[in-house]
């Protein structure tokens, strides 16, 4: 048999959050998400969700976002996270996600995918290596995380 790639339902959504707690558990990260599916359906107004299904089972998603580059004066599409269940992988799963994410970014004007692998992710980052991205040594992420952002909003020095 073999897999379908369409938008979430809505009923999938709890799944698709639960694969975002795998992501972070077969990454071994130190971070416990919080997305519920209930958080995922009231941010659809922000973020895409495409699925891989078969059999009416979900084996894997990919969530992403539109977003802008001013240097390079396009929309591009930024991909928050992509995940496939480990036991249905080395079937393309992965790469067919990423292409119709691409595909329905480009519809909407993109002209640039963008991501961030994780340190420990060697696996994830010679996979979208192989699909022809490149690495940006040149960037450095910086997050302004909630309390920050409260005490920047307040005019306050950081904690």
């Amino acid at each position: 048999m073999t897999f379908e790639i369409r938008t979430m339902q809505d009923n999938e959504a709890p799944v698709v959050a639960g694969m975002v707690h795998g992501l972070a558990r077969d990454l071994s990260l130190n971070v416990n998400p919080v997305l519920t599916g209930q958080i995922l359906l009231e941010s659809l107004d922000l973020v895409n969700v495409v699925v891989a299904a078969e059999a009416g089972k979900l084996l894997g998603a990919c969530l992403s976002l539109m977003t802008f580059s001013t240097f390079r004066g396009a929309k591009g599409v930024y991909v928050v996270d992509l995940f496939v269940d480990a036991s249905e992988r080395n079937r393309n799963i992965g790469e067919a996600l990423l292409r119709e994410t691409a595909r329905r970014g480009k519809v909407r004007g993109a002209k640039f995918v963008k991501l961030e692998v994780d340190l420990t992710n060697a696996g994830g980052a010679r996979f979208y290596e192989r699909l022809g991205f490149k690495k940006k040594l040149e960037d450095r992420l910086f997050i302004l995380e909630q309390d920050g952002l409260n005490y920047f909003i307040a005019e306050r020095e950081p904690p």
